[in-house]
Order: structure tokens, then sequence, then C-alpha cells
């Protein structure tokens, strides 16, 4: 089997079929379940896009999720999601482990569109942040990881405040009073119009993160 290169993360992609399974959810009747079907629909009726039971050990916070997202309903169904599964794999996480063993949600779980003109989606603003804000706090509480990957810049700020800056989080293993106990690892957003993986001093960074979550994705598994 050849070895993924490391080298260059942007060409890093999923082989393979492509699993767009159900999302999941909590038991009936446990309060993680009470919070996911309370949560009110995006705008435009659509489901938040969100994917757990509250029994894993390990989470990954993105930024908000795309169309194809919300057509069904699960976190980093499309192009996105191929390349952080290519990272994932090198990590020693399949995409089958991604999908069954990790709770996987966002800052703001709808999709936040395009400005006019541009051809990327636009990010979640200020007040999609603070309306999901809560929820996020909670499933915090109620999922407890003992692993957490935040992924993208705006995850990124969340935690660490408006200040954080990529370079100074990605490769490094890092505390997070809102998840107490867990690992925190920062990984860039893997979409193609990303630029910061451009930079091969921040490829190094990149690996470093990876390798951090490998080791500890092996002491969870």
């Amino acid at each position: 089997m050849t070895e993924p290169d490391t080298t260059a993360p942007k060409r890093l992609r999923h082989a393979g079929d492509w699993p767009v399974p159900a999302p999941r959810r909590a038991a009936r009747g446990t309060e993680l379940r009470r919070l996911q079907d309370r949560l009110p629909r995006c705008p435009d009726e659509a489901a938040p896009v969100l994917s757990g039971d509250g029994t894993e050990r390990a989470m990954l916070i993105g930024q908000a999720p795309g169309w194809r997202e919300i057509e069904t309903g699960l976190p980093f169904a499309w192009d996105a999601g191929k390349r952080l599964c290519g990272w994932l794999s090198v990590a020693g996480i399949g995409v089958d482990e991604f999908r069954e063993r990790w709770y996987v949600t966002s800052v703001a779980k709808c999709y936040p569109g395009r400005a006019p003109g541009a051809s990327v989606d636009r990010p979640p603003s200020r007040a999609d942040i603070a309306a999901w804000a809560p929820t996020l706090e909670r499933e915090l509480e109620l999922v407890r990881p003992s692993l957490l990957a935040l992924v993208g810049g705006v995850a990124h700020r969340y935690a660490f405040g408006q200040s954080a800056r990529l370079d100074q989080l990605v490769g490094r293993e890092l505390a997070w009073a809102r998840a107490p106990g867990a690992t925190v690892v920062c990984l860039p957003h893997p979409s193609g119009a990303s630029t910061w993986l451009n930079d091969p001093a921040h490829i190094e960074l990149w690996r470093r993160g990876i390798e951090i979550l490998r080791d500890r994705w092996a002491a969870l598994a």
C-alpha cells in the first residue's frame, strides 16, 4: 500500500467509496437527544447539521455546514469532507471510524450562504455564532470528549479568542476550559479555497498536528 504524501496535504483526499450515512443521534430519553430534538430549524427550514450519539470519546468542531451538508444532514459530506478524511487517514482514522466514533458538530449549524458575487461560502456571522453558542457549549458538556479537533479559523477563534492565529495553534497539543481534560488539536480548514497550506512552514505545522492526533487517537482506540 502506497504511503500518503504528507508533503502535499492539499492533494490528500479520501480514496475509494465515499459513504454518506444518515447522521447519528443520541438515544431517546437522554439529555443530549432532548437537546438535539430541540434545535431550531435553519432559515430555509433545513435541519441543523451534526452527527453523534454522545458515546464518542472524540469530537470534531468545524465552522459551519455547506449546502451539500444541508442536503444530507451529515457534516463534511462532500469535497471538504473528502480532504478532511484524507488527512484523518494519515492519523490512522478511517472514514468509517470517523463517521461512527466521532461526535461531529460545528460552531454554527446552518448554511451561511454565499456573499453576492462570491464563488465560495461565507463564514458564519457573529450573530450566527452567538445564536448557536449555547448549543455548542451544551454539546461539549454532555459529550465530554477526551480528544477534540477544532477545524478552521472560526472554530479556533471561538475557542481561543479573536486574535488566535493558525500558526500559533496548529501543530501543538492544547487545552481549552470548555473541554476539561481533553487534548485539543487545531487543523486548518480542508476547503480547497484555503491558502494557508501553500506555505511550506505551515505544512510542517499541519504534519505535527496530524502526529499528535494520531498518537492521541491510538491511545483512545
